[in-house]
């Protein structure tokens, strides 16, 4: 008798978007060069973050499907996202639509499970500049994101390069938390009880996307005013309550004002890569200081 015959994996992608045109024509061509790994079914989900509408889709050569969620705020998509492929998927995927990333993403996501075994895996998105950038965006290293050992372990991760498996969310105990809609921090709070529920996030550092920043981004106050908003929310995202987590988040702001006085002057041959660290730190410091008192800075409200 022959066996029962072999059931594909089932990876769905999946892309919230926000009247981004052009940012998500570029996502898809990009997700159009996927390589598919062995055994394997992809599909993409993109979620616009609107009302519906008749708009035509930008190209993608792999099987894609539109949901609307009208609703503003991301954490609304992301859990739309989930309500559309939570019952016929085995991995969920998910990039932001101003990403690209390399052909052989899935391949290494799926390589660093199966040779750790967690339930997550979560990889680098790398910046990419517009021509006419400043140089001192590249040279400050300011917009690079941390980067760890392939297979080590992770408290938490990010929509912008992650693969996780999908009964997870297949019970809809765990969401992205909606409160938190004009806040950003939705995707590392999730992770972070996604971890705290017993489940696993492995780091794989050659599975890379690609951060596209529009030269309106590349600038000293976008750099503070992002640091700030990622400070302000470290309480909730990082289970910080209470008088003891208040006193983590203030001793934290301290580190990064000591941090902002040192790497100035450690950079003051070369002007503005200081300002540049200057400008992340001490809006971290700040951003700290401030959600630590219960400040709430809603820095999508207007989008």
């Amino acid at each position: 008798m022959s066996g029962a015959p072999h059931q594909p994996l089932r990876i769905a992608v999946c892309v919230p978007t926000r009247r981004r045109e052009q940012d998500l024509a570029r996502a898809l061509a990009s997700l159009s060069e996927l390589e598919i790994p062995q055994g394997a079914e992809v599909r993409v989900v993109v979620v616009e973050n609107d009302d519906a509408h008749a708009r035509p889709l930008p190209t993608c050569t792999l099987p894609i499907e539109r949901v609307f969620e009208p609703r503003t705020g991301i954490p609304f998509a992301r859990n739309r996202a989930l309500d559309a492929v939570r019952h016929a998927s085995d991995r969920i995927v998910f990039i932001d639509d101003d990403e690209t990333v390399e052909r052989d993403l899935l391949v290494r996501l799926l390589d660093i499970e199966r040779t750790t075994g967690a339930d997550a895996v979560t990889g680098p998105s790398l910046p990419r500049f517009a021509a006419d950038a400043p140089a001192w965006a590249a040279r400050s290293r300011a917009f690079e994101p941390q980067r760890y050992a392939t297979g080590s372990l992770r408290p938490t991760a990010f929509t912008n390069n992650v693969m996780f498996r999908t009964d997870a969310v297949r019970d809809d105990t765990l969401r992205f938390d909606e409160s938190m809609r004009f806040t950003g921090g939705s995707d590392k709070e999730f992770f972070a009880r996604f971890v705290a529920s017993g489940r696993t996030i492995a780091w794989a550092d050659d599975a890379v996307a690609y951060e596209w920043y529009p030269r309106a981004r590349t600038s000293f106050g976008w750099l503070f005013q992002r640091s700030f908003r990622l400070g302000s929310v470290a309480r909730q995202t990082e289970g910080l309550a209470g008088l003891r987590g208040r006193l983590v988040v203030c001793w934290r702001a301290v580190r990064f004002t000591l941090r902002a006085a040192w790497r100035a002057l450690k950079s003051l041959h070369d002007p503005a890569v200081a300002l540049a660290h200057a400008a992340w730190d001490t809006g971290r410091a700040a951003g700290l200081a401030y959600g630590a008192f219960g400040g709430r800075y809603d820095e999508y409200r207007s989008r």
